[in-house]
């Protein structure tokens, strides 16, 4: 019984881990308090900053062949014996051979490291540049200038300024476009929200105040469907994830339960027997 609560209680920890980045999106941030007030979960035009994708791989990062190859011609040059010893390490036991590699081409490696981040930047910096040119045209094109005029440092701030403002929303059509197209239409909603506030605290005409008001109520309006659409996404994000967990439980269960049986553990003892002796195995014993 505990066995069966401690794998559900695993289950639910991994939901909730995956729940973390999906429910950012939807709810930037977490509502709180009246469950009636859907303007707590309401934040200015920028938001926060997407953390956007991590970098090229996660964990350890594989070598490719060519980049073997690159760290071993340096190590001949500098230690030719270690060089031939490694070398035949290579067609023996791979794996080894991989790890000894790490550890005397250290240098090389990093170089290697340190290139394959740059190249991931620049195509991750291409891609949102392409996503902004389709969706944010305007914003596109004075980048476009600036870089068109030289002046490096200006559009490096007005690009990290983009990437702060629209980084999220690029990053999550990759995931979800209908999710992208709300948090996009939202965040314009937004600003002209915010146009419209300074515009009637500026006013002085009554007449035009009313119509600047009139409008801010039509903005206000379709920011409330715009939100009830995140909670309708959240909630049946939710049902499909409770499914999936569902029949994990109900998987666990069943294994467990045939586990159990005698006769199938006398099989797997005798499996595991002979994998000790042999190398094959079926049930994973570690």
């Amino acid at each position: 019984m505990r066995s069966k609560s401690g794998i559900i209680f695993i289950l639910l920890v991994a939901a909730l881990i995956a729940l973390v980045d999906f429910s950012y999106a939807l709810a930037q941030p977490a509502a709180g308090g009246d469950g009636n007030d859907i303007w707590t979960q309401e934040q200015g035009p920028g938001g926060r900053p997407g953390r956007g994708r991590g970098g090229p791989g996660r964990g350890r990062p594989e070598l490719t062949e060519d980049e073997i190859n690159r760290i071993m011609a340096g190590l001949k040059q500098r230690d030719p014996e270690k060089a031939k010893e490694l070398e035949e390490l290579r067609q023996k036991d791979p794996e080894k051979f991989r790890a000894e590699l790490r550890e005397h081409g250290r240098e090389v490696f990093g170089e290697i490291f340190r290139e394959r981040m740059d190249k991931w930047r620049q195509e991750r910096q291409a891609e949102f540049l392409k996503w902004l040119e389709e969706k944010v045209p305007k914003e596109a094109d004075e980048l476009a200038g600036l870089k068109k005029e030289g002046d490096t440092e200006l559009y490096a701030k007005k690009y990290e300024l983009a990437r702060r403002k629209y980084g999220r929303i690029a990053d999550t059509e990759r995931r979800n476009p209908e999710l992208a197209e709300i948090l996009l239409a939202d965040l314009k909603l937004q600003e002209r929200r915010d146009e419209l506030v300074d515009k009637i605290k500026a006013a002085t005409n009554e007449k035009e105040k009313k119509q600047l008001v009139s409008q801010l109520e039509e903005v206000v309006s379709d920011r409330y469907d715009f939100i009830l659409r995140r909670k309708q996404m959240m909630y049946e994000w939710l049902l499909r994830r409770l499914e999936e967990l569902q029949k994990q439980v109900n998987e666990s269960k069943n294994e467990i339960a045939k586990l159990r049986d005698k006769q199938v553990k006398a099989e797997n003892v005798k499996e595991r027997m002979k994998q000790l002796t042999e190398g094959t195995t079926k049930l994973k014993w570690d």
